[in-house]
């Protein structure tokens, strides 16, 4: 399974063969094993193409989920007879990894020194994603959770707000409305942000209807195209406030204030739960009390 992963992932035998150190008819006999064993074509493969199968892209998820969940059963093994090291896989999206995951970092790290610390910062979606494959142990994350073997748990509440340039127009009119704000430009997050799911949401709530929408991978991009005129954006206060752009923040009368929950999520089975990451869950708990509203 772990040279069919490697192949798939680099699309090719040879480039796999070298990283494992086989040869590349091991590789071949590997790949040939698995699809005599699931009696399927894993990889559509000829001297001119290589792509691989509705079968074999199944195989692939659920190899993942397997070597994630080997790779976690010897870290609990690790964590047993050397109590409190190995390593935590965190996942954060954006805003929560860049604003809220640094400070938990250093207290964890204070306590318990030993444990290796691992980030990835991805969108909210990509994040949930690799905790459902066992990539990562837990992920922080601002948006909405659809897997079913997943486990949402709320820890904080954020504020969203308007965004405003210096100089818009909008500023200047005292008599401002709501079909002011008809067919403006605005600055959103990519598909599958958090962020970008709240945005479109109140656009949805109060039939605002953008004219041209300009999207940006990062809060600091928003920001930064905000601040030289690019558009208008919804973003998290707290991303405002930590970017010296609260300035920024334009309250509209027609507009009520949104909020939304910062939570972290574990795989819904707790017996998948390392030790690591229950500490690290009670960290969270200790640093932001918040009653489970969801």
């Amino acid at each position: 399974m772990q040279t069919f992963v490697k192949v798939i992932e680099l699309e090719s035998f040879t480039k796999a063969s070298r990283q494992l150190n086989l040869s590349q008819p091991t590789v071949s006999f590997h790949i040939k094993s698995l699809e005599e064993h699931f009696q399927t074509t894993l990889i559509d493969r000829t001297p001119k193409r290589f792509q691989i199968t509705y079968t074999g892209d199944i195989v692939y998820q659920r190899a993942k989920q397997i070597l994630g969940l080997l790779d976690k059963a010897r870290t609990e093994v690790y964590e047993f007879h050397h109590q409190l090291r190995g390593e935590i896989r965190i996942g954060a999206s954006y805003t929560v990894g860049e604003y809220v995951l640094p400070s938990l970092l250093k207290t964890f790290d204070d306590l318990y020194p030993d444990v290796e610390l691992r980030v990835a910062i991805k969108n909210t979606e990509h994040i949930n994603q690799e905790v459902q494959l066992h990539e990562l142990d837990i992920g922080l994350v601002e948006g909405q959770v659809k897997q079913n073997d997943l486990s949402s748990h709320p820890f904080m509440e954020d504020e969203m707000v308007v965004v405003v340039p210096a100089d818009h127009p909008l500023r200047h009119r005292k008599d401002g409305n709501f079909k002011e704000l008809q067919d403006q430009t605005w600055i959103c997050r990519e598909h599958g942000s958090g962020t970008r799911d709240v945005m479109e949401s109140l656009w949805d709530s109060y039939n605002i209807r953008p004219g041209k929408l300009i999207t940006i991978g990062s809060n600091h991009g928003v920001i930064q195209g905000v601040k030289q005129g690019l558009g208008l954006s919804i973003i998290s206060k707290t991303v405002a406030e930590h970017s010296d752009a609260k300035e920024l923040i334009y309250p509209l009368p027609f507009i009520k204030s949104a909020t939304r929950f910062f939570s972290y999520v574990i795989p819904s089975d707790e017996k998948e739960i390392s030790k690591n990451v229950s500490v690290f869950i009670e960290l969270v708990k200790e640093r932001y009390p918040f009653n489970d509203k969801m």
